[in-house]
């Protein structure tokens, strides 16, 4: 006998609603939703950290750790502070940021899989971590490498290799943070086709409890539910998709051509569930704004 069908729909998968991405809208035309401001006096963003209310980013070129806020004139954005940490090889090729539960923040290099320790942050390094990444790419110099991380639940790192092929992975946090150490626990992550065929930063949204992804070439952040821990069983995990949002017509209206317009590289939330994404233009001229200046751009979220 054939079962009714509110009983079948009962048997069917059940997808689980978006918690953070489903706030955004990408209406660039729309001054309450999205706002975009040029970042001045500063080359080649790369990535973003919310810390203590305070957002960083560094510069992937100059090995700077900056720091950035919005009280210039008219809520625009000043550059408040700029470092370069002690303790570091000059050529570093600094990528992505994340903030450890004592403070310490860590940075890595995208060309040889390294992850420094800043502490004190932002003004010298105490350790670097090995994590066995490589920064190859199928042709050129080493530059694929690590390009997001986040500390997520269960004391772990999340790691992505940007290309070449795209990859994620976690690592247990090591008990002492300003002691060099190779990280172990590498657990290899797999990742759902709609990341797309590269990956340029990441953040961990602690009130949803899920990792936000960014997906370049997609042009989109990807909101995923992070595997729970398995104390010494590293056998690949699934990352489940919960939802996206597309940010694609805010970047176009910036006026990068072609593979050019798809540049984000930073990602953060605050606490009043705003999104920051900041796009490394490469020093290359806006048509929107006829300069060179990286752009910010906020989303607000839907009341």
């Amino acid at each position: 006998m054939p079962l009714p069908a509110v009983l079948l729909l009962a048997l069917l998968p059940q997808t689980r609603p978006a918690v953070v991405t489903s706030l955004w809208r990408d209406t660039p035309g729309d001054a309450t939703r999205v706002r975009i401001d040029q970042i001045p006096d500063l080359t080649e963003p790369s990535d973003l950290l919310l810390r203590d209310g305070l957002l960083y980013t560094v510069s992937d070129s100059y090995r700077l750790v900056y720091q950035i806020d919005f009280t210039g004139p008219g809520g625009s954005i000043r550059r408040a502070g700029a470092w370069s940490p002690a303790g570091m090889a000059l050529q570093t090729d600094l990528e992505a940021l994340a903030s450890l539960p004592g403070g310490e923040v860590l940075v890595a290099s995208e060309t040889d899989g390294a992850v420094f320790v800043l502490s004190p942050f932002p003004r010298h390094a105490c350790a670097v971590w090995e994590t066995g990444v490589s920064g190859r790419c199928f042709f050129g110099r080493a530059n694929c490498g690590i390009e997001a991380m986040a500390v997520v639940p269960g004391r772990r790192l999340f790691v992505a290799k940007e290309r070449e092929p795209r990859s994620a992975w976690l690592f247990d946090l090591p008990e002492h943070p300003c002691a060099a150490t190779t990280l172990t626990g590498r657990t290899y992550l797999k990742l759902p086709e709609e990341v797309g065929s590269d990956i340029s930063a990441a953040t961990f949204d602690p009130v949803s409890g899920h990792l936000l992804l960014v997906g370049r070439s997609s042009q989109k952040v990807l909101e995923l539910e992070v595997p729970p821990p398995t104390p010494g069983d590293t056998t690949p995990r699934p990352m489940t998709l919960v939802g996206s949002f597309s940010y694609a017509a805010a970047e176009k209206s910036l006026g990068y051509g072609g593979l050019l317009s798809h540049q984000v590289e930073g990602i953060a939330v605050d606490e009043r569930r705003v999104l920051y994404l900041v796009v490394d233009n490469n020093e290359r001229v806006s048509s929107r704004f006829g300069d060179r200046r990286p752009p910010l751009m906020r989303f607000f979220p839907v009341e």
